[in-house]
């Protein structure tokens, strides 16, 4: 409910981000539960060792639209303590198309349908902020994303093995 700037989830640790729409009729809830199947036995906090955003790319949609998601998101994750970590974003058209434009997030509106034409991805960032490693599609090996991730903090986080599996 308060106005932000992707400034303030950057800068510490590395940041997963999901671009979606949460009224979406299909695509966008299987995105967002193969995120949080792929995030449930990671070893990596959300909030602690990475931060999620999701952000709505649907400018009707509200804060308390993101809230209810959020909650929703968090009872399938399962470990709502690190609800610090999840940060669920709504915006104006302009706000959004910066965002989307920068991350190479394309979509079509159709009025016919009342609903937007989209890919389902998932970003990862390094804490600064630059575009480390897209996956695509609906379901995420735990495995890569782990590795998307220790790849974007520079080897901040994980262990040795992941090192090792990078260096590989």
């Amino acid at each position: 409910g308060r106005e932000v700037t992707l400034g303030e989830f950057l800068g510490e640790r590395p940041v997963t981000f999901l671009p979606v729409y949460f009224e979406c009729p299909m695509l966008c809830s299987i995105v967002l539960e193969g995120f949080v199947k792929a995030l449930r036995p990671l070893g990596f906090v959300p909030g602690k060792e990475f931060d999620v955003i999701v952000m709505s790319f649907d400018p009707k949609e509200t804060p308390e639209l993101a809230a209810r998601k959020k909650a929703q998101t968090l009872e399938s994750y399962g470990k709502t303590d690190t609800a610090s970590g999840w940060h669920f974003l709504t915006g104006s058209d302009d706000q959004i198309h910066r965002v989307t434009d920068a991350i190479g997030f394309h979509y079509v509106y159709d009025a016919e349908r009342d609903e937007y034409a989209h890919a389902a991805m998932v970003v990862v960032a390094t804490p600064e902020g630059k575009l480390s490693r897209y996956f695509f599609g609906v379901e995420y090996s735990t495995r890569d994303l782990r590795l998307g991730l220790v790849e974007a903090a520079s080897n901040k986080i994980g262990g040795i093995v992941d090192q090792f599996l990078l260096y590989c």
